[in-house]
């Protein structure tokens, strides 16, 4: 324990101890100032310092004998020899995998007798052909049908095209064969004319007889049963199809073919090629008459379909009286029609009830269109209120009893509304709201119509006692 007796050697094992555990270094700073003033203090009061003592006084900064830093047992540095013997080491492992092959070369006899050719046997290529090659192959010296250009008149597939279906009797065929007809359909743009040639085409592809040509044939009204109607001229062959109306035809076989006689006005002569331009033109004319005409039909048709759908409209409810304008919303369907308002934040109007009302469709009694100023249109509308709807009608002490000008209209039984709208917006309502009454007859409008034949038989006879 002598060991522990010297006290710069416990000085410097603290300092260097709290060193190596202090991370933050504050240690090593307080103790180390503290060195120098130890040794003065320790020799001042040692009389005969011990010679190990002065030995290590040489000493400014004594390291800790715990921590060595060098003991002396460094490593030594390797030399060349070691190096050299671990290359030479790894250049043995690698000969030793390392193959020497020797290239002879070799001659082609040599190698003839070493690789013998085989002979193989190649089995006969047999040439596959299908059965549509065989079709196309036996068909290329056939005939061309005469009849193939009005294939292009076939309404089968068509899609968005308007097209008319026909059952054809063929009368020229045999009995077992004609009293079944053929179903043949044809776009509706195509001419009487082109409907012979595509059934003839398809009488030429379907059964083994002999046709003539195209103008020795004529379609006639034909009952149901197949037969034919001799009373009635056939059909015009410069006629569209769209013009006729007729499913059950008969085609018909003449023995002349057949000519167009076209009636002159008498007195006027003309040459063959006038009369063949100006039938062209007058059929012509009158096939485009007769598609405006079919398609207003169409149009019609289809506006009285979609008339009980429900649909939206935006216009002004009126009030002569007052001279005031409220923005609604008129829902029109085939059940009933609803009358909304619509409101605004900075209304001019806050007096005015703005409470939606709906009447049935059944209570409406009439229709109609009142007034055309530049693009804007007034339409009316009359409903009856015995059935229910006048008492949830918060418009009825404000806009109807107003406007009741008329004996008619002032009756208890009958208001009215007045609207304002866009002149298509106007058209478009009055026309849908007299398809759907026209579909549907309701006391209501059966008793309006009843008062306004009353009353215009009264005016005919008050005009007829002031002409008198």
């Amino acid at each position: 324990m002598a060991l522990y007796d010297n006290k710069y050697w416990l000085l410097s094992h603290i300092r260097n101890s709290f060193i190596s555990t202090d991370d933050t270094g504050m240690c090593e700073l307080v103790m180390k100032p503290e060195t120098k003033q130890v040794k003065d203090t320790f020799f001042s009061q040692e009389p005969f310092p011990d010679s190990e003592d002065s030995e290590e006084d040489d000493d400014e900064d004594t390291g800790s004998y715990d921590i060595q830093l060098d003991t002396g047992y460094n490593l030594r540095e390797r030399s060349m020899t070691a190096a050299r013997l671990e290359k030479m080491e790894y250049m043995i492992r690698n000969a030793a995998r390392i193959k020497h092959v020797k290239w002879e070369c070799h001659s082609d006899q040599k190698d003839q007798e070493l690789f013998v050719a085989k002979q193989t046997k190649h089995d006969p290529i047999i040439e596959k052909k299908s059965g549509l090659s065989k079709i196309i192959k036996e068909t290329v010296n056939m005939p061309v049908n005469p009849f193939i250009d009005y294939a292009r008149y076939d309404g089968v597939g068509q899609i968005k095209i308007p097209t008319r279906k026909y059952n054809i009797f063929l009368t020229m065929l045999p009995e077992d064969q004609r009293n079944y007809p053929i179903n043949v359909c044809c776009v509706a743009s195509a001419k009487i004319q082109d409907l012979i040639g595509l059934i003839l085409l398809k009488c030429s592809t379907n059964y083994d007889y002999s046709l003539k040509p195209l103008h020795y044939y004529g379609l006639y009204l034909t009952e149901d049963n197949g037969e034919v109607d001799h009373d009635f001229p056939g059909l015009d062959n410069k006629e569209c199809v769209a013009k006729f109306g007729f499913t059950y035809l008969g085609l018909v076989e003449h023995k002349e073919p057949l000519k167009a006689i076209s009636l002159e006005p008498e007195g006027t002569p003309t040459s063959s090629e006038s009369g063949k331009k100006r039938t062209t033109s007058s059929s012509k004319a009158e096939e485009n008459k007769q598609m405006k005409q079919d398609m207003m039909i169409l149009d019609g048709h289809n506006k009285a379909m979609e008339a009980p759908l429900f649909k939206l409209y935006r216009a002004h409810i009126v009030n002569k009286l007052w001279w005031w304008k409220v923005e609604v919303h008129i829902g029109i369907s085939g059940e009933k029609i609803e009358i909304d308002p619509i409101v605004h934040k900075n209304s001019k109007l806050p007096f005015v009830k703005q409470i939606p009302v709906s009447h049935n469709m059944d209570c409406i009694a009439w229709c109609e269109e009142t007034d055309t100023r530049g693009s804007k249109g007034s339409f009316r509308i009359v409903y009856a209120t015995g059935f229910g709807s006048e008492r949830n009608n918060p418009y009825s002490s404000n806009y109807s009893s107003f406007n009741l000008s008329s004996s008619l209209q002032s009756s208890s039984s009958f208001k009215h509304y007045d609207f304002e709208a866009d002149k298509e917006v106007t058209e478009e309502i009055v026309q849908k709201i007299n398809l759907i009454l026209n579909l549907r007859t309701s006391q209501s409008r059966m008793e309006y119509l009843a008062i306004r034949e009353r009353k215009d038989m009264n005016k005919r006879k008050s005009f007829k006692y002031l002409r008198s």
